[in-house]
């Protein structure tokens, strides 16, 4: 169970708990204006590449006010060394949620002396090629869960000190030079010659301080895709329900958030939602936890 490690003044909730793996921060209860019109993303996406268009980004609008309780958060994303001892303890062949966790070939973790290992260099990085089902598993395992879209975009972007939302979790304008997306080290044709952060695929999780979120959290934009909790519906948002919105009931997809070390710098925008297959392992996919208060 998560160890407190510090106390805030303005609430008895530690603002820093330790967990397996890292740490969780503390994202105050409260409203915040969540989403973007999907002109202001395209126009966006315009800047960085040719052919955008707006039924992209249809499913991040309209902006609309939602309210959550107090919860916690990863401060980065799983890494391979934490989500490997998760697999070692069910041992080799055990499904997650009665699904494949992960697939190795997406993924830096490989089978290994009757468990699962991964290269010393790799073990800070986080963890790709999970499904949603072994993301949610490892999340329950840990005592904590998948944080809701509603919950992950308000680590992600909401400025409690100005009470305005951020485009990107650093500010309104992009700077490659705080997020690890598709630079100049990334052997794609999608790559941004103007920036080189010397990561040609995913970098260790926390290595690029600059790129913080208001509330402290790292990489919540670039390094890898995020699986949220919620089911996705292209829809949602028109009928959402403004105190902590639970997500669609039921789907055929999850969604994913944050972008990549593989994507353009537009994808790295915090209200950019896209759908998955729950049990797409993907090599851009990674994922954190959330945690309800004690």
């Amino acid at each position: 169970r998560p160890t407190a490690t510090s106390s805030p003044t303005a609430t008895p909730y530690p603002a820093v708990i330790e967990v397996p793996g890292g740490a969780m921060i503390l994202i105050p209860g409260g409203t915040f204006q969540m989403g973007a019109s999907a002109a202001d993303l395209t126009a966006e996406c315009n800047k960085f590449r040719d052919g955008c268009q707006e039924a992209w980004f249809a499913a991040s609008e309209p902006v609309h006010t939602v309210s959550t309780g107090a919860y916690y958060l990863d401060s980065h994303e799983v890494t391979n060394e934490a989500f490997l001892v998760f697999l070692n303890e069910l041992g080799r062949g055990t499904l997650c949620l009665e699904q494949p966790c992960l697939e190795a070939d997406q993924s830096e973790i490989d089978a290994h002396n009757g468990g699962y290992g991964v290269e010393t260099e790799a073990a800070r990085e986080p963890v790709a090629g999970v499904t949603w089902y072994g993301a949610a598993a490892y999340c329950a395992w840990r005592g904590g869960r998948l944080p809701s879209e509603a919950e992950w975009e308000k680590g992600a972007a909401w400025d409690l000190s100005t009470a305005v939302a951020r485009r990107y979790p650093w500010g309104n304008e992009f700077d490659g030079n705080v997020v690890n997306f598709c630079d100049a080290a990334c052997d794609e044709p999608q790559a941004n010659g103007d920036f080189n952060d010397g990561f040609p695929a995913v970098a260790p999780v926390a290595s690029i301080a600059g790129g913080v979120s208001p509330s402290g959290l790292f990489d919540m934009a670039g390094n890898l895709w995020e699986w949220v909790g919620d089911w996705y519906d292209l829809s949602y948002y028109a009928n959402s329900p403004e105190d902590t919105p639970p997500g669609p009931a039921d789907g055929t997809e999850k969604v994913v958030r944050g972008g990549s070390w593989f994507d353009s710098g537009n994808f790295m925008a915090s209200t950019i939602r896209f759908p998955s297959a729950p049990d797409n392992s993907d090599f851009t996919i990674g994922f954190r936890c959330a945690a309800d208060l004690p």
